[in-house]
């Protein structure tokens, strides 16, 4: 990661540098630092070594979230789409990875050729949620860039943010040069072109960006910045060879967005302002993007999104077509969150076809007047329907999300919530017999800028807590899993999201003081803000909790998101009034963007065939294969999970006829063979797979090779009888090779001579290659199992991550050693 590129610039510094070699394998989860993925751009290696432009693409968060992030991945590929620029990715490293950092004076760097952010010309920092915001400070220290944009000069990267939370932007204007509000596709390239054309000149291109639309440099600006949106999605640039990470992320799936923006008004909900107007994508380009994205990742999962999924207009065709192109091929779909009134048989029938998971709704409110307040319309009359659609249809997993603490709730409404989830499991029980898994998830309200309850003090946390409790005792842990947000966390978003100036103060305190990844309960800690409150003076309460008047100006007063404040305004009143206001595509309540009704929507009306059968019947019986393959370099710090989805794309790209299981969830009938440690190499691995014929293996092999990562490679494939022992039962011989760093430890090895007898029945041989390398063959039996880091550890009083560790070979013990391979041709079953 951003180890090795480091030593070589230390070095030019005259400063001191650390061994090269670096066991990534100390370090949770060592995939989300080793580079190089499927699909990731690198333009060193095609030859452009110094681009006009350099970005850095930001994202406040560790990889696993970062990487599920659509918004970097649709710049990802525009700014790499330019000739004369470059985007490279860099996350937040999880808090060992920074104390390495820190403890040797190490830059964060990128991660596609690990350049110190420092050398960019941009770093750009995406904006997603108010505890992102003390990371956003530490990654810019881990990079050795002054955090204060005062502090900054012509050496230093323009450092740039955009995101939801942008249209606040004032807690964070004393660090960010300039910010980007609204759709970037609109503006990412007139922005970068500014850079192109002024290099290294600050003041200049500042000066530049503050007269683009939609950017906001505080340093320039005067007046209002209007947000910018993209009203075709069609033509929007969409990235259908996306990075494919090696480890599981949080969304480890293709994302297709069907639609941009929310018609529906949620009095709450702050992206339904700041995304508004609806914009859809057209059924026919969205299965185009699906098909090509799926031929470049390998992924078996398409996730539709869009914050109202329910609503797009073309969603059965789309739904129904989608299943007719891809069903056979073992691909599914799903939608995210649906509101109550969009869950019917038609969408349900359409995405039980292939995998079946959790479902999740949204009710937000158990009550129909606190529905009304919040402008959520639907009865309890819907929501049983869409329950009893769900059951009937075979879910077995349902997650229900609520709000607490909303603008004019009472006890009766959190009685109601536990009364909601209860006659959930009632309906259940009414259409099957299986255990249904009831998810219950709690947020309290945030009041967020541009919407109508900005002006609405959020309650305290004592209330909140109270609330909370009462739920939780109430559902029983047999029946329902409730699972609830930090009352602390949300007092703080509420506080930063509403905050002027003055908020940065207290974002950097708290980050001097400790606080970074703030999302994460590990890392999250209340009492550091505190003290940041009594060294600054800064009451979050005040920020948070305070009712503001109607009249009063507000720090977000200089964004014009495009809806005007008195539509807010008078929303808030119907709010008071629990009066409903229609979904605007079906009349256009005059927010202020004055577009028309429906103007964004798909025009396009999809026809679709007749579906083909969901599994359609083979030809041939399936054959097993045995695969010999090998994990080499950065790779070996890869866990078990994360080489198996790796193969299984390679696999589904190459498109090997594979042989699934039934059932809910089908998968790969592939069978792996003794699974490798973290941080071991593997030259001779093994995993056996059924295919349907005809199945050509030279060829296949070839295929699979050219698109598996390099580092992973297929060198042998022989058809096997079915009736073979599996790997797992067969191998029990394993031989490993151990480099070690310095003489002592082989010495200490040579002189024991075996005197652990408990080692020397595991032990079966061992070889002295030089003064600071042995290899060693090890025998499994039903008694004798010890983990390879304990015999090491005993054997040669070392730590396995110290020692670069190759696994050269695997056998049965028969009458001699044979290798899965050689038992198969011996036996006569195979052939080579």
């Amino acid at each position: 990661m951003v180890i090795a590129a480091n030593h070589a610039i230390l070095a030019k510094a005259g400063k001191p540098v650390v061994s090269l070699y670096v066991n990534l394998a100390i370090f949770s989860k060592p995939g989300r630092y080793i580079n190089h993925e499927i699909n990731s751009i690198h333009r060193a290696d095609s030859g452009n070594r110094n681009p006009d432009v350099r970005v850095a693409l930001a994202f406040p968060d560790i990889y696993d979230i970062g990487m599920s992030h659509l918004g970097l991945k649709i710049l990802y590929k525009i700014i790499n789409d330019l000739p004369y620029a470059v985007a490279e990715r860099v996350f937040a490293p999880w808090t060992d990875m920074e104390a390495y950092l820190r403890a040797r004076g190490i830059h964060l760097c990128s991660l596609e050729s690990n350049i110190p952010l420092k050398e960019f010309q941009m770093l750009g920092f995406s904006l997603q949620y108010e505890l992102s915001y003390t990371t956003i400070l530490n990654m810019i220290d881990l990079a050795g860039i002054p955090i204060g944009r005062h502090d900054r000069n012509n050496k230093h990267p323009i450092i740039m943010a955009g995101g939801p939370c942008s249209v606040n932007p004032l807690p964070l204007s004393r660090y960010i040069d300039a910010f980007l509000i609204g759709d970037a596709e609109e503006k990412i390239v007139e922005i970068i072109n500014v850079y192109r054309d002024t290099p290294g000149q600050k003041d200049r291109i500042l000066k530049q960006l503050s007269g683009i639309e939609g950017v906001f440099v505080p340093e320039y600006t005067h007046g209002k910045t209007k947000r910018v949106f993209i009203t075709d999605l069609n033509s929007a640039p969409y990235p259908t060879a996306p990075v494919v990470p090696y480890g599981k992320t949080v969304h480890d799936r293709i994302n297709i967005e069907v639609s941009r923006g929310c018609s529906r008004g949620c009095r709450f909900c702050q992206a339904g302002s700041v995304y508004r107007p609806v914009r859809e994508r057209e059924p026919g380009r969205i299965l185009s993007l699906a098909e090509e994205t799926i031929r470049n990742t390998g992924y078996d999962e398409v996730s539709f999104t869009s914050l109202s999924a329910g609503d797009y207009s073309q969603l059965i065709p789309l739904l129904k077509e989608f299943n007719r192109r891809f069903a056979q091929k073992r691909i599914s779909m799903s939608l995210p969150s649906l509101r109550v009134g969009a869950v019917n048989d038609g969408i349900l029938n359409e995405l039980q076809g292939v995998r079946r998971g959790g479902f999740t709704i949204a009710p937000e409110a158990a009550t129909d007047r606190l529905r009304h307040v919040i402008n959520k319309d639907f009865t309890d009359e819907d929501y049983e329907s869409a329950l009893c659609s769900l059951f009937r249809a075979g879910w077995q997993t349902v997650k229900l999300y609520f709000m607490i603490g909303l603008p004019a709730e009472t006890w009766q409404d959190i009685e109601a919530i536990v009364t909601m989830a209860k006659n959930a499991l009632k309906i259940a029980r009414r259409h099957t017999k299986h255990r249904i898994n009831i998810n219950v998830g709690i947020s309290p309200f945030v009041p967020k800028p541009h919407t109508p309850f900005q002006w609405l003090g959020q309650e305290g946390t004592g209330q909140l807590t109270e609330k909370k409790n009462f739920i939780l005792k109430n559902l029983s842990r047999k029946y329902f899993t409730v699972k609830s947000h930090n009352e602390a966390m949300s007092l703080l978003e509420a506080a930063v999201c509403r905050g002027d100036e003055r908020m940065g103060e207290l974002i950097e305190s708290a980050w001097r003081l400790g606080s970074r990844l703030d999302a994460w309960s590990e890392c999250f800690d209340f009492n550091v803000w505190e003290k940041a409150m009594d060294s600054t003076g800064v009451d979050v309460k005040g920020y948070a909790m305070a009712n503001i008047d109607i009249s009063e100006s507000l720090p977000w007063d200089n964004i014009d998101i495009g809806v005007k404040k008195e539509y807010l305004i008078k929303e808030l009143q119907r709010s008071q009034d629990s009066k409903i206001t229609s979904c605007c595509s079906q009349i256009c309540n005059a927010c202020g963007l004055e577009c028309k009704s429906r103007q964004f929507l798909s025009r396009e009306r999809l026809k679709t065939e007749t579906a083909v059968c969901r599994n359609p019947a083979k030809r041939f019986s399936p054959v097993k294969v045995r695969v010999e393959y090998s994990k080499t370099g950065n790779l070996r710090y890869l866990s078990h999970l994360e080489l198996v989805s790796a193969l299984f794309r390679a696999l589904r790209r190459a498109n090997v006829p594979l042989k699934y299981s039934e059932g809910f969830h089908p998968s790969p009938r592939i069978s792996f063979g003794p699974a490798l440690s973290v941080g071991i190499e593997g030259q001779s691995e093994f995993f056996d797979m059924e295919v349907f014929p005809p199945f050509d293996r030279e060829v296949s092999m070839k295929e699979i090779n050219r698109l598996l990562p390099g580092e992973i490679a297929i060198k042998n494939m022989i058809f096997i009888d079915r009736s073979m022992p599996s790997l797992s039962s067969f191998i029990d011989c394993y031989e490993y090779q151990l480099k070690f760093t310095d003489v002592a430890p082989v010495n200490r090895f040579s002189e024991s001579n075996g005197n652990d007898h408990d080692l020397k029945s595991i032990i079966i041989d061992s070889v002295i290659i030089d003064n600071m390398t042995v290899k060693i063959k090890i025998k499994e039996t039903a008694d004798t199992k010890i983990k390879l880091a304990e015999i090491v550890e005993r054997a040669f009083d070392m730590k396995m991550e110290n020692i670069s560790i190759i696994r050269t070979g695997m056998w049965g013990l028969m009458d001699r050693p044979m290798s899965p391979m050689e038992i198969s041709i011996m036996s006569g079953k195979g052939s080579a």
